[in-house]
């Protein structure tokens, strides 16, 4: 198996990043002995760029980032956009419409930033504080006047994903089945509480494959670790997929490999073996 693996695509929380947010050290020399070989590590991330760690940012060597669940891909080296696959204001507008009885955060994510209001930005803060994404969910959103849908209505830009924070996983599964069969969107599922909606023929998956065919990869050339459900799309799409022990049942289920836990180096033990050869 070493030498074969010429590409590396890892989603960031619960995967690279420990609890605290952090690469752990056995993790990071393991990236940096996979960089010696030529291997590409590709952040693929429901993040948007913005909203990258410095940890991340500052990796030696990072050159593509796939943001928002699969929406954005960028080159940070050239500044190119690679790919993007946005919702238009009318479908965000039309989401919003038919779940507007729902009590929950609603933002809107364009070019890294979230959009929320006043009110739910509260809440956001309350919901993190004392946490180690306070700070993330602080230094990404921007409050505007009114609500999200009146913001949308006035600035009909397209939007990367909408992103609803939910009171509980019961309300979760309401409002996907409220908001399933809308026409050009599809799901992106990070957290149990917490559903994203993204535009209907994107994922993390498919974010990837297009990616591979721009830099001549083959999928079995590439090694995709994640641990939530909008990971699954991105480990099948691998040659190999390595779920976290953090992981959910699903994702576990679906992968070739289950490696340690993001607070056990499972980063850093899965490169080892399937990279390094070690």
């Amino acid at each position: 198996m070493a030498g074969k693996i010429k590409l590396l695509a890892l989603d960031l929380d619960g995967t690279l990043l420990n609890q605290e947010k952090k690469i752990t050290p056995r993790t990071w020399a393991a990236l940096e002995r996979a960089r010696a070989q030529g291997v590409l590590v590709v952040p693929v991330t429901g993040r948007p760029a913005q909203g990258l760690p410095p940890v991340v940012r500052t990796m030696p060597g990072l050159q593509y980032v796939v943001s928002s669940n699969g929406a954005t891909i960028r080159d940070l080296v050239t500044g190119k956009t690679l790919l993007e696959k946005h919702l238009s204001a009318d479908t965000c507008l039309l989401v919003l419409d038919k779940c507007a009885h729902f009590p929950m955060i609603r933002q809107a994510f364009r070019q890294g930033v979230g959009y929320l209001s006043q009110a739910d930005y509260d809440t956001l803060r309350d919901r993190y504080a004392g946490t180690s994404m306070l700070q993330y969910h602080l230094d990404t959103r921007q409050v505007v006047p009114g609500t999200v849908a009146e913001f949308l209505a006035a600035d009909r830009q397209p939007v990367e994903e909408l992103f609803f924070l939910t009171d509980s996983p019961q309300t979760k599964a309401s409002l996907r089945q409220t908001l399933t069969g809308l026409p050009g969107i599809g799901f992106a599922d990070p957290f149990p509480n917490d559903l994203e909606v993204i535009a209907g023929d994107i994922d993390k998956g498919e974010a990837l494959r297009y990616l591979l065919k721009q830099l001549d990869i083959s999928p079995d050339q590439v090694l995709a670790m994640g641990d939530g459900g909008s990971d699954l799309p991105l480990l099948q799409a691998a040659g190999i997929g390595v779920a976290m022990a953090n992981a959910t049942e699903a994702v576990k289920a679906g992968a070739d490999y289950v490696t340690t836990s993001c607070d056990e180096d499972g980063v850093g033990l899965a490169i080892e073996k399937f990279v390094l050869g070690d």
